[in-house]
């Protein structure tokens, strides 16, 4: 089976993380979020993948490249112009001769892929969801199943419409080569708004595969974005946490340096090459990144603090999301915020989520 990563869509919802950086490239606990889904396909014997780009696309490139690191081939299908989901997997349609797979590429999923294909299988369907019981399904797709798992309908987001079901689109689907065919006749260009209902109406081979023994999110806004990283640390989830768990939920990557006068309460993750000052307090759930450095009595708290940043002494953080390469200055207070890259801080509004 092959597999297409869809990795071409903006990412607005995250910003200002995403000014510089493309919403599969978004660091979550320290790895970005699409070489967690190359591990997870590699695990379940996926080694051909299609990723689509569009969106600052060179950064997914440059750190792909062709796969070979992980033990898999990586192919691309640029789009000049966003095509939709559905017609970005239509462009690539010459890649896939037999039954496989899309996943979105802002996903972070555990899920067996490999009963999911077998049940499409057993189904002898056209298309398969994946679909997870989601406690605010109306932000996500949501389908309603008949006892053989067989979709009724579907609707996209249905926002102020009332939801009398609880399964939610993952956005992991597995799908037969005639769905292109689908795809082609009704010029749909996207899954979920147009493609998806289509075939509910048409009573075609369309089922949903229940996910109740996975952990699946959807990491495209702040709020999940954190939850995501808190899940991880937890224990949630068997997703990769990089490092040496020195401690119950504290995990210290390589070459960091954790002075003996530092407070660290978990859950923490402390990226590789990371430095935490004397009389520092890392008060959990926290994930510091690649090369971070904390200085003596800075203290943070409930952030995700990405590569390179330096924290000077005396600083607090708390509840914040803040990019790579910033500056945050001695004495200062830092709450509630999301901070772009590269930016310099004596201090700054608050961000909502």
């Amino acid at each position: 089976m092959r597999a297409m990563i869809l990795a071409a869509g903006g990412a607005a919802r995250l910003y200002p993380l995403t000014y510089t950086l493309p919403k599969p490239m978004v660091p979550v606990a320290n790895i970005p979020v699409i070489e967690h889904l190359i591990r997870l396909l590699k695990l379940h014997g996926i080694t051909e993948i299609m990723v689509n780009l569009h969106y600052l696309h060179r950064f997914i490139t440059d750190y792909l490249d062709d796969g070979s690191r992980w033990g898999v081939h990586i192919c691309y299908s640029y789009e000049p112009e966003l095509l939709g989901t559905a017609g970005g997997v239509l462009q690539a349609r010459d890649f896939f001769h037999e039954s496989f797979l899309v996943i979105g590429g802002d996903d972070l999923t555990d899920m067996d892929l490999g009963a999911l294909a077998g049940y499409h299988r057993e189904k002898k369907a056209l298309a398969t969801i994946a679909l997870y019981e989601a406690p605010q399904s109306e932000e996500y797709g949501v389908a309603d199943i008949d006892g053989q798992g067989r979709i009724l309908w579907f609707r996209e987001k249905p926002k102020g419409e009332p939801v009398t079901s609880r399964w939610s689109n993952t956005g992991v689907y597995v799908f037969e080569p005639e769905i292109f065919n689908q795809i082609a006749e009704g010029a749909s260009r996207d899954f979920g708004s147009e493609l998806f209902p289509r075939l509910a109406e048409q009573k075609e081979a369309f089922y949903g595969y229940p996910v109740t023994d996975a952990y699946w999110c959807d990491i495209g806004d702040h709020l999940r974005y954190r939850q995501a990283h808190w899940d991880l640390l937890e224990g949630r989830t068997r997703i990769l946490v990089p490092g040496d768990e020195v401690t119950p939920h504290v995990w210290i990557d390589a070459g960091a340096e954790v002075s003996p006068q530092a407070m660290v309460t978990p859950p923490v993750l402390i990226g590789r090459g990371a430095r935490i000052g004397p009389d520092a307090r890392v008060e959990g759930p926290v994930v510091l990144g690649p090369g971070v450095v904390v200085e003596p009595r800075a203290r943070i708290h409930a952030s995700i603090v990405w590569d390179r940043t330096q924290i000077q002494k005396e600083c607090v953080v708390t509840d914040s999301l803040v990019g790579s390469s910033c500056v945050l200055e001695s004495g200062h207070r830092y709450s509630k915020m999301v901070l772009a890259s590269g930016a310099r801080f004596r201090s700054g509004r608050e961000s909502e989520d």
